[in-house]
């Protein structure tokens, strides 16, 4: 499986690994442009690379030795992957909470992928009762509104883009659950999806 990772040219480090590449890095890394601006990279193509090198708890302490093919000037512009040639140890001399910093990213990752979730479940038209194989799962709610979803999706993203406070953009975006009885049970089928792939083994 290949593992990226999210690298921030000022710090010199990753903020970020994951898995996820074809919808969930572009948008992330347009969602994180209003606070820093990163560049995706490739990381199990590294000659050092073995899959417990690098995870999000030390990825701070990791650059890589090709961080010159960054393209410094259309970063903001032009979405393209590097492949890592190798890992390299590093150390933050910036001085930013780094800690914050990790988990505002996977904070918005968590949000880009309900969001996900919900497009899969409605935009697409995958209802979310045929995935669960019960017809009858609509009449634990009102009507669906797609419109609604599309403005939840639409407030989500904003509060993403512009949020400085993690509780505050937190809470608002939980403020704009609490009025839908489906966003409330999909958040929760969210939270038990990626409580079970974070468990290890």
């Amino acid at each position: 499986m290949p593992i990226y990772g999210l690298y921030q040219p000022v710090l010199n480090c990753f903020l970020l690994v994951l898995p996820d590449y074809l919808d969930i890095i572009p948008r992330l890394t347009a969602i994180l442009s209003s606070r820093y601006l990163l560049q995706p990279v490739l990381l199990n193509l590294a000659s050092n690379y073995t899959h417990n090198i690098i995870d999000n708890e030390i990825c701070h302490n990791w650059t890589f030795s090709n961080v010159h093919q960054v393209p410094a000037r259309s970063l903001m512009t032009k979405f393209e992957i590097i492949n890592a040639e190798q890992l390299i140890p590093t150390v933050v001399t910036v001085d930013w909470n780094i800690a914050k910093e990790k988990q505002w990213c996977q904070f918005c990752l968590f949000w880009l992928k309900f969001i996900r979730q919900l497009e899969n479940a409605k935009f697409s038209g995958l209802w979310i009762d045929q995935l669960l194989g019960d017809n009858s799962f609509f009449e634990m709610f009102g009507p669906v509104n797609l419109p609604e979803i599309r403005r939840f999706v639409d407030q989500v993203i904003k509060l993403l883009y512009l949020g400085l406070d993690l509780e505050t953009t937190e809470q608002a975006i939980m403020d704009l659950i609490d009025t839908d009885s489906f966003l409330q049970y999909t958040l929760i089928k969210h939270y038990e999806s990626t409580n079970t792939a974070n468990k290890p083994g």
